[in-house]
């Protein structure tokens, strides 16, 4: 296993921070102690006590494996650390893409229980991209988040050799690249017409703008960066205890928020309405704290593995554009968002400067961004309430 020490600080506090922390919440995550009566102990085969499904209860395969030299260099460099349920064929999950249209995500190479863990990674090979002596109750902005990933793990050299493996795994503007709106011109941000994606993306983009002045960092590095962490890290809420307040035997507690990135985990895919999976912290108030997948329904070999992005694993389509790049197909929460309206919202169909009908036959000509823009434009138009 590698050294500890020869991490870099801010992902060493966050272990030291994780042993002493009591968890509050978590984006999409869910807690437990490695006690737990509902958790099946995983063997060293990858199997749970008290067995799977029979081995041919399975799905027709629509993946094929990613054998490519980057991703099995960082499934060694994860194993160094002990992970567990990822890599062979027999281990659980493997990465993998789709045949029908070649997206990137992890797939089930077994049968699994509603509540088994699927895989896991310890905590030692999580990013943290917030500063957890110095994290406050309010979490930093992605853009800040760019700032610290280029600044801690891309522009040092010892940084950046301990972690090529996983820096090696992500997205480039080549290849699995969907531009957020902070990437659009700004007259095809103002085409989005919502009022809370407008304003987000362009003050992004202003965000993005000073501080790359301030910071000397070249605008595109900046962006880019900002994108990354937007859409792959996972932002964890903590108590910790703090020994220097104590009143009347009690000890305080300071709320912190902490940004970080889980190497393999971050390749799964989303699903709004059909997700089979959980991100879920382990034992996170000991020294080997662990990031896992566990099953919320049963899952077939064969099956890609998906969970809910966004705050508590629920995201509204323009949420998920704004900091995913995309908007999905189906997503109930459309639905509740435009009945709640607000000022960030449009109050009924009249308030946009289109139909639905005149988006669709926009959409037959549509390309590059307005692809996404018209696609959301329809979507919500059709989350109205029809009462």
């Amino acid at each position: 296993m590698l050294s500890l020490s020869s991490k870099p600080l801010a992902a060493g506090l966050l272990l030291a921070l994780l042993a002493q922390c009591t968890l509050k919440s978590a984006d999409a995550f869910a807690v437990s102690s490695s006690q737990s009566p509902k958790r099946k102990q995983i063997t060293n085969q990858g199997k749970a006590a008290g067995g799977f499904a029979k081995q041919n209860d399975s799905v027709p395969i629509t993946h094929t494996a990613d054998t490519s030299p980057s991703t099995q260099n960082l499934l060694n460099f994860l194993l160094q650390w002990n992970s567990e349920g990822l890599g062979a064929s027999d281990s659980g999950t493997e990465v993998g893409f789709d045949t029908t249209n070649n997206i990137r995500g992890l797939y089930a190479t077994k049968s699994f229980k509603k509540g088994e863990i699927l895989c896991k990674i310890p905590s030692d090979v999580a990013l943290a991209l917030t500063d957890p002596s110095t994290a406050s109750g309010e979490q930093e902005s992605v853009v800040d988040g760019g700032v610290n990933f280029l600044e801690w793990y891309v522009n040092k050299a010892d940084a950046r050799g301990m972690w090529s493996a996983y820096l090696d795994t992500l997205p480039t503007r080549d290849a699995y690249f969907d531009p957020t709106p902070d990437f659009y011109y700004d007259a095809e941000i103002d085409e989005l017409e919502l009022p809370m994606i407008v304003k987000a993306a362009k003050e992004r983009k202003q965000q993005i703008s000073e501080l790359s002045q301030s910071k000397n960092i070249p605008f595109d590095e900046l962006q880019f960066a900002t994108w990354l962490v937007a859409s792959r890290s996972f932002t964890i809420k903590i108590s910790v205890d703090d020994s220097k307040l104590v009143r009347e035997g009690a000890v305080s507690t300071t709320d912190k928020a902490i940004r970080v990135l889980l190497p393999y985990l971050d390749m799964i895919n989303h699903s709004s309405d059909n997700a089979n999976a959980e991100l879920h912290l382990v034992d996170p108030e000991k020294d080997d704290a662990w990031f896992a997948i566990r099953a919320t329904r049963p899952i077939k070999a064969g099956k890609e593995i998906t969970i809910s992005y966004g705050a508590s694993g629920v995201e509204t389509s323009a949420g998920l554009l704004m900091n995913y790049g995309f908007v999905p197909d189906e997503n109930k929460i459309d639905a509740m968002f435009m009945k709640k309206g607000g000022d960030d919202c449009i109050a009924s169909l009249d308030g946009w400067k289109t139909t639905l009908e005149e988006d669709e036959a926009l959409m037959a000509a549509a390309a590059g961004n307005m692809l996404n823009v018209l696609k959301l434009r329809m979507k919500l138009k059709k989350a109205y309430p029809s009462d």
